[in-house]
Formats: C-alpha cells, structure tokens, sequence
C-alpha cells in the first residue's frame, strides 16, 4: 500500500496520525500542508480534501480519505501488524471507542481549539481575538476534562475506559488536549492543574509511544517559542488593536491611549520588518501610514511627564511595555531626546533583568 499523509504538525489530529503511522511502523510518505501560508486552502489540496481541513490521505494514489478519526480508523484496520489495543476486534470496545470518538469533536476538540485560537492564534489567520468566545470556550474545556476524568480514566487501568493499553481513542484526546501547550505556564497551569488523573494520563500516554510522541510534538513547542520571540509577539499585539486605535485616547485616558497608540508601532514594525515571518508580504504603504501617527504619540508622551503616567517615580508596568515596544526603533526615536533619557532611565531602574530579557533581540 502506497500510502501519503498530508499533515500540518501543529494540527492537533495530524499529530495523533503522524505518531500512530509511527509507532505501528507503517510506510507513508508525510506531506506538509502549511496551515499559516494557506496551503489547505489552494486548489490542489483541495482535490485531496474538499473541505479543506488536514489531516487527509491518499492510499495507492486513487482512495481519498479525510476527518482524523476516520483515517485512524482506517490505518488500524488494513494495516499489517496493528496491535489490537489500538481498535479491538472486540465489539463492545470498539463501541466504546466510537463514543469516545463522536463526543471528542464537539466537545473537548471545541473547547480548546476555540480558546486558544480567541486568546491566541487567531490573528495569525487574520482573525480578530475574541475575549468573549474565548470564555465560554474555557467553560466547555473545563467541562470536557472533567468529564474524562469522571467518566473515563479509572482507577483499574492507565487509559481511557481503564485499559492497561491505549487505543485511538487515547491517542487523539491526548493530541487535543498537548494544544495547551501554545499557552504560558499560568494559564496551562490554571486550566489543567486541577485535573490530576488527567496529567497522570499525559505521562502515561508519552511514555507508551515513546519516542514518537515527543518527536512528533517538536513541532509545537518550536511554534510555542517562535510565537514568544519579539516579532512575532508585536505581530500579535499588532492585530489586537491597532487598526482601530484612535488618537484622541491620548488626550482623555494616558495609559490607554499611550497604550493604544503605541501600537501603530506594531504596525510600523510589521509592515517594514516582521510580516515574512508570518507568512505576509510587506506593505510600505501601511507601513508609512502607521509612521505619521507614530510620531504623534511619542512627542506627546511629554504631555504627562517622563515620571511614569500615574505621576510617580518609579516606572509602570505600562511604561516598561512601552519601553519594550519601542526599544528597537531608533530611526524614529533619535529625533526625542526626552524618550530616550526615559528609555535609559527604566532600563536603570530594572537591571539586570531589561538586559537580559533583550538579550533575544
């Protein structure tokens, strides 16, 4: 069987085929569809899968085949040397793992997926955040973990329905529930601290597909440290606000509006600087835009005193974001003295630490 596998590794279900084809030694070949260029999107990919979604495959160049579960299904079916555990012959337990299965994509796959991309990853697709569907959509993942944890792991077994072995079913879950991983420490630690039958089950899950697991999973936690470098951060922050900043917020609330307009420096700096690391063409155009209302801003910060906005002597943790912001732009800060001395003075005030977390710059 000639078997290809078109798959994004920071998918989550592309994950759980790239590491079940892995660890049950089967030949494929792995395509990459890069999800953040659009590759699922072109015509071509389209003829493997018309709804545009990965993971898909193609077996012996004719059959098409797409939605993870099915192709799992499917791989442990025809493929030699499968171990049962993965999808028993037995009836009952296959049952039980198609349950599992149903339940998975409206449920835990929903929850996650629509709050990391409503607190993170949205603007990578050209998506607004939304706070709000990022709320409710903690409220399903919260539900879903303690329904695994209720229903599924038990004290007899390691894994889901208290198997002494994983199926499928495990592995997907499992592939969904790494997605976390995007997040920082607190927010991770928030959502899954209380759920320790579920963290057990992780390591479990890690060291029954070892080495592939954390093979396969490189993937993400080199996207997780690439979305924490600079220029990725400031295109982040750059979607989050700054097309619709308005300049008379200077005038009625400093912090926000120092805040708000400060961002046309994320757009400054996107649209003449990081943009290709995202996938995105440079736009001169909206760079220059971005430009003229820049200046404004950092000649007004002179309207609120080089103190710290709150009128202190100490530097805010709004000035040490501006700080951070601005660090790299000397073209346009070399003509404000003030800022400059300003910028000197909070790295003062925070060394060692403002060197060292620059470093990365």
């Amino acid at each position: 069987m000639e078997l290809k596998v078109y798959v994004d590794r920071l998918s989550q279900p592309s994950r759980a085929i790239v590491i079940f084809c892995k660890l049950n030694k089967i030949d494929f070949e792995e395509v990459g569809i890069e999800l953040l260029k659009g590759q699922h999107l072109t015509p071509e990919f389209k003829e493997i899968n018309p709804m545009g979604k990965v993971p898909a495959i193609v077996v012996d160049g004719k059959f098409k085949l797409f939605e993870s579960h099915a192709i799992l299904i499917f791989l442990a079916s025809t493929c030699p040397g499968v171990a049962d555990h993965w999808y028993p012959v037995d009836p009952y337990k296959r049952a039980e793992i198609h349950s599992i299965l149903d339940w998975h994509h409206s449920n835990l796959r929903r929850g996650s997926t629509e709050f990391i991309q409503n607190t993170l990853l949205a603007p990578l697709f050209g998506r607004p955040l939304n706070p709000q569907a990022a709320a409710e959509a903690e409220k399903v993942l919260s539900s879903s973990l303690s329904k695994i944890e209720a229903l599924w792991l038990k004290e007899s077994g390691q894994f889901l329905q208290g198997s002494s072995q994983p199926s499928i079913a495990d592995l997907c879950l499992v592939c969904e529930i790494m997605q976390l991983e995007f997040l920082d420490a607190t927010d991770r630690n928030r959502i899954l601290g209380p759920f320790k039958k579920i963290q057990r089950w992780i390591e479990d899950m890690k060291n029954a597909t070892k080495p592939y697991f954390d093979e396969v999973h490189q993937a993400l936690f080199a996207a997780k440290a690439k979305l924490q470098m600079p220029l990725l951060s400031i295109a982040l922050k750059l979607f989050q606000g700054a097309i619709d900043s308005r300049r008379q917020n200077l005038r009625h609330e400093p912090s926000r509006g120092l805040s708000t307009n400060i961002t046309f420096h994320l757009f400054w700096w996107e649209n003449t600087t990081s943009a290709p690391a995202l996938g995105l063409p440079l736009d001169p155009q909206a760079a220059a835009e971005a430009e003229k209302v820049l200046f404004i801003p950092v000649k007004d910060k002179s309207l609120f005193g080089l103190k710290g906005v709150a009128g202190g002597n100490q530097p805010s943790i709004a000035y040490l974001s501006l700080v951070l912001d601005e660090k790299d732009c000397s073209r346009i800060l070399v003509l404000y003295k003030k800022v400059q001395q300003w910028i000197e003075d909070t790295e003062n005030a925070t060394t060692p630490h403002f060197d060292e977390v620059h470093q990365i710059l």
